[in-house]
């Protein structure tokens, strides 16, 4: 199954509904990274869990920004070699979405690619704009 495939539309936006194994991986509400391999969600990544808190809003939020590319960097690098495990056996690459997190659903999923500069600016401004919330 694709990702595509497993996104509904609803009233107020777009939304992937989680599956009892995914819910597992939830960590709660916030813009994250969704690591599907196949249409499964196997990570989420918040790269504000790893950006130390600044009063610089807009360096905070470009440290976001590079730790959330270099995390992506390293999915596809694994897209590479198609035959890579990692310590739980499986695939360490993957497809990566953009999603807000909440109530164990990703609502609003956007593809994310390193070449894909809408999608890379459209990241940039939803994680920004969260950490300036906070």
């Amino acid at each position: 199954m694709s990702v595509k495939n497993r996104i509904k539309q609803y009233p107020a936006c777009e939304v992937i509904n989680l599956t009892d194994a995914e819910k597992n991986i939830y960590s709660g509400s916030g813009w994250k990274l969704a690591r599907f391999v196949e249409g499964e969600l196997l990570e989420l990544f918040d790269p504000s869990e790893f950006t130390e808190y600044q009063s610089d809003v807009e360096a905070m939020s470009s440290e976001a920004i590079r730790i959330a590319m270099a995390w992506m960097l390293r999915v596809q690098n694994h897209n590479a070699d198609p035959l890579a495990r990692n310590e739980r056996g499986e695939h360490p690459g993957g497809e990566v979405w953009l999603v807000m997190c909440s109530c164990y659903q990703l609502c609003a999923p956007r593809r994310i690619t390193l070449t894909d500069a809408g999608a890379l600016a459209h990241m940039a401004r939803m994680i920004g704009d969260e950490l300036a919330a906070t």
